[in-house]
């Protein structure tokens, strides 16, 4: 970042000076190998060059993460000190955003900073449940095995979020097909059958009548339907930029027919692998919900946690917290009063976590075969509403060429 900053000199001089600093301990640094003394200083906030580039540069994504995590796990495993270890994935690495990360944490890594703080000063690029496993591993003197856990943690939530869109994806990909292809019947094949029907001047049923007008008022006002779905996807994109509106669209999400149980059982899967793998490290139910409150965007689910939270500090159990959600089913509620009867409950939120995994790969499957037919028998009945009102015509139209 750009900074300016004043100083003063030993001999009583005011200076001001701009520079690149990657942190504010860097300016400190720098003055005080000055001899000066630093007055003010205040952050360049114009959007210059590298700002813009900063900005263009591809996300980080999940699984670049854990791969960075296994590597470093089974570089440290190896006995490679900390700074070589990261020096070398960031030599290998082909993400530039994550390059550039790197750079800057091993720098602020050998001016002094740990590994968990320097991690902590990108948040952008590496995920707040990363930082604070890996601040327990540098307590507990395991790095390497939590920097482990970390990337397991995160295959795990990868494939739960990876099962959820191909659950959706299909039936999406069928309908927008359908749609596709009956807006062809009713813009390009039925305006020609209506002109032969009007050249030959057929007495036209109600019906038809009624199919011939859609078809010639959306023909007539066809660019209202992009800018009706621009719309839409705006107002959409505006309306999630919104807490309020974005919290009611998360609750919703959870009621939808079919894919609201896609999402649920997508939500506790995730949230269950968070608990058991923070109880497991060691982390209060406290601190869990925090870090879990932090984590989530889904803000449906943030405000669950958030109740639990709250409850659980005045003193309740987890038990009675969950129950009073009315989100987490009675199968969930029962195993996590037994994981709090045998002081087993991180092993047995484990469990639900996979349980609720297997059920959310069973759903992407069922998902797929109840959606199927259903959409085909909606496009189906439209198609075949269209064909019935144009039989009698066509009846007609091969009688008159007969005679």
């Amino acid at each position: 970042m750009i900074i300016t900053y004043s100083a003063i000199t030993t001999d009583g001089t005011i200076i001001r000076r701009r520079g690149e600093f990657r942190r504010i301990h860097e300016l400190l640094d720098t003055v005080a190998s000055e001899g000066l003394v630093l007055l003010d200083y205040d952050k360049d906030k114009a959007f210059n060059k590298d700002r813009l580039s900063e900005m263009l540069l591809p996300a980080v994504k999940r699984g670049d993460i854990i791969e960075f995590c296994e590597s470093m796990s089974s570089m440290l495993e190896g006995g490679l000190p900390l700074l070589e270890s990261l020096e070398t994935l960031r030599d290998t690495t082909r993400v530039k955003r994550l390059k550039k990360a790197l750079d800057t944490v091993i720098s602020d890594i050998s001016g002094g900073e740990s590994f968990s703080a320097a991690l902590a000063a990108h948040p952008n690029v590496f995920p707040d449940i990363m930082v604070f496993l890996t601040h327990i591993g540098e307590e507990t003197g395991n790095l390497q095995g939590t920097l482990k856990d970390t990337a397991q943690h995160l295959k795990r939530v990868d494939d739960i979020i990876s099962n959820t869109k191909r659950a959706l994806a299909y039936p999406t990909f069928v309908f927008i097909s359908m749609t596709g292809v009956l807006f062809f019947w009713i813009l390009y094949v039925l305006p020609k059958l209506a002109s032969v029907f009007k050249d030959m001047d057929l007495e036209l049923p109600l019906i038809t009548r009624t199919v011939m007008a859609i078809s010639e008022t959306m023909k007539a006002y066809w660019y209202t339907m992009p800018l009706a779905l621009l719309a839409c996807i705006v107002a959409f994109v505006l309306m999630r930029k919104n807490n309020n509106t974005r919290l009611v669209l998360d609750r919703i999400a959870y009621r939808l027919p079919i894919a609201g149980s896609v999402v649920k059982a997508s939500s506790l899967a995730i949230f269950f692998a968070y608990m058991s793998m923070m109880l497991g490290a060691g982390l209060t139910l406290t601190r869990s919900f925090e870090i879990m409150e932090k984590t989530f965007r889904n803000l449906a689910l943030r405000e669950i946690v958030g109740s639990v939270k709250n409850m659980t500090s005045s003193g309740f159990s987890l038990f009675n917290a969950c129950k009073d959600t009315k989100f987490f089913d009675m199968f969930a509620l029962q195993i996590i009063k037994v994981g709090e009867t045998t002081g087993r409950l991180d092993d047995r939120l484990k469990y639900l976590a996979d349980t609720y995994q297997e059920k959310l790969e069973r759903l992407v499957d069922m998902v797929g075969k109840m959606l199927e037919p259903m959409v085909i028998g909606i496009a189906g009945g439209l198609f075949i509403f269209i064909i019935i009102s144009l039989i009698g015509p066509v009846y007609d139209l091969i009688s008159k060429v007969g005679g």
